[in-house]
């Protein structure tokens, strides 16, 4: 199938436009025409609903009994009769049997029964009655106007009545609107006619100025095009004579562009395989020094992390021995405060063996004035002879007692005494073991102090030595960053080379006489070295190796960046 030109396209596309105006213009006028329709019909439901409300108040007057039903008939024919509206609209009734009872146009056809026919011979007065009871309320007949004989198109709108089988309607003619129909479609086209000229005239300096840019048709740049990104450097573009601003033309330019930028990047390929080689030179040098500097480094920070972990638990241990210290004062603390308490207890004692004392010695002082009285009463009872014989054995008998009191408070007396100086020796004894638990306490005290020095000792040391194996810690960073780097080093040598290759051959699809007359580059290989991070020994601690490696490709870059070198 023969594909059609640009030019014939857009002429194509001009053709359509026209073709869509015209049918557009159609349906405006024809929508138009529909709404003016529309509009007709709804101001004749208006008028016929008006008449209809007006019968029904009627209606409703006689049902009432405030009319007679004949009455009311009459006097809503007689509301009717003058009821006018545009320029010759009026209102007609008829019943269910086609009986005229409203014309005011014609009153000599009232009470008769309406058999009219339009010139098509349908009996519309029929169909008015039908469609008013069926809801429909719309008929459409060809009818003259008065004194005329032309019949032509009318719409009537009719509304059924129930309680008195009146059919209330009225009519309007519509050829008017197919009038207005046909001026407006007029009108339409002559738009539609100046606008498609202008769009042509508009076109046809488009298609002109388009084909000047393109230099010819755009099938044939993309064909140019296409020939080039083909590799088909050898065809001449041509560029018809004036169209020297084209597309045609700048892509003329492009291919001889083309044939430059081929030589030269064909002759940079070669000299980039070139500097590979050393660049992987020196990356293999580079490297076993790394190497070195790496386990040297991997073994000091193997010694420094040992040393801390025996500082660190010195620290551990003397933190422990300050805690026991410290309960040891505090037991000594508590036994302290018992012993004062014990001190108390016996101060308390020696107090009340005193009052004791005191008491017994009152008691004694009872005695011997009882056995005072009793010396006394025994005498008084010598005097007194045999009458004072029985108060003779009775002070007899109280100074028996008076001296066995005497007795036992001296004994108690004496007991007292003996356990006053016993709690006298125990308390001075409590006292030197308060002493001495207060100088044990102080003691511990300092124990306690040593003990949190040396610990403070110990924890100062464990982290001047943590600082010295972090900054061991970075050196071994570093240097793994720098294996890496080398490593990123010798595979950024060995893609170059890769895409120096991949160069050769990307130009090598082009068909040029002069890439065809050069003789191909000698082959070179880059001596990619051996993985530098396994050959150093993974270090004694926790830290992985991609954690030291992640931090070079972030400053130098990742593999891709190196591709696109």
């Amino acid at each position: 199938m023969r594909r059609l030109s640009f030019r014939a396209t857009l002429w194509s596309t001009v053709g359509f436009i026209w073709v869509s105006l015209i049918v557009l213009s159609l349906l405006s006028a024809t929508m138009t025409r529909t709404l003016m329709m529309h509009d007709r019909q709804r101001g004749l439901a208006e008028q016929v609903q008006s008449a209809v409300s007006v019968v029904n108040h009627y209606v409703k007057q006689a049902q009432s009994g405030a009319m007679s039903e004949a009455d009311a008939k009459q006097a809503a024919i007689a509301h009717l009769r003058p009821v006018r509206y545009g320029q010759s609209g009026y209102m007609l009734v008829v019943d269910s049997n086609m009986l005229q009872l409203l014309n005011p146009i014609r009153p000599e056809t009232e009470n008769k029964i309406n058999d009219l026919v339009d010139k098509t011979g349908k009996h519309f007065t029929a169909e008015i009655v039908k469609h008013g009871l069926d809801g429909t309320h719309l008929t459409s007949y060809l009818y003259p106007k008065p004194g005329e004989t032309d019949a032509l198109p009318k719409t009537a709108y009719g509304e059924y009545v129930r309680a008195w089988d009146w059919h209330v309607y009225t009519g309007a003619y519509v050829d008017d609107i197919d009038s207005e129909f046909g001026v407006r479609l007029l009108e339409m086209l002559g738009i539609v006619g100046v606008v498609g000229l202008l769009l042509t005239v508009a076109m046809g300096w488009i298609i002109r100025n388009v084909l000047k840019k393109l230099g010819g048709d755009p099938q044939d740049v993309a064909d140019a095009c296409e020939r080039i990104a083909a590799g088909n450097l050898t065809e001449p573009v041509h560029v018809p004579a004036g169209y020297d601003k084209s597309l045609m033309a700048s892509v003329r330019a492009m291919q001889d562009r083309l044939l430059d930028a081929i030589g030269a990047v064909t002759t940079s390929a070669t000299a980039i395989a070139s500097a590979t080689n050393e660049i992987a030179a020196g990356n293999t040098d580079l490297s076993a020094r790394t190497e070195e500097q790496a386990a040297s480094l991997q073994q000091t920070a193997a010694s420094m992390e040992e040393l801390t972990g025996t500082v660190r638990q010195n620290a551990d241990n003397a933190r422990q021995a300050s805690g026991l210290a410290d309960n040891a004062s505090a037991v000594a603390n508590e036994g302290a405060a018992i012993v004062g308490q014990v001190v108390d207890t016996m101060a308390g004692i020696q107090e009340s063996s005193g009052r004791i004392a005191d008491i017994i010695g009152i008691i004694e002082g009872i005695a011997f004035q009882t056995n005072i009285l009793a010396l006394n009463a025994a005498v008084e009872a010598a005097r007194a002879g045999e009458q004072g014989r029985g108060f003779a054995v009775v002070a007899s008998e109280v100074r028996s007692l008076a001296q066995r009191s005497s007795s036992a408070a001296k004994e108690i007396k004496a007991l007292i005494e003996t356990s006053g100086d016993r709690v006298g020796a125990g308390t001075e004894l409590v006292a030197q073991a308060g002493e001495t638990m207060r100088s044990v306490q102080s003691a511990i005290q300092r124990v306690t102090d040593i003990m949190g020095e040396i610990a403070s000792a110990s924890h100062e040391q464990s982290r001047g030595i943590e600082q010295v194996n972090q900054a061991i810690t970075q050196m071994d960073e570093v240097t793994q960053q720098n294996a890496a780097l080398v490593e990123q080093a010798a595979a950024a040598a060995g893609s170059l080379d890769d895409q120096a290759k991949q160069l050769r051959q990307a130009v090598a699809i082009f068909r040029t006489s002069r890439a065809s007359a050069e003789a191909a580059p000698a082959k070179t290989t880059v001596a990619a070295p051996a993985n530098i991070k396994s050959r150093i020994a993974p270090k004694a601690t926790k830290r992985a190796t991609a954690d030291a490696v992640s931090p070079a490709m972030a400053a130098t870059g990742s593999d891709k960046d190196w591709e696109t070198f």
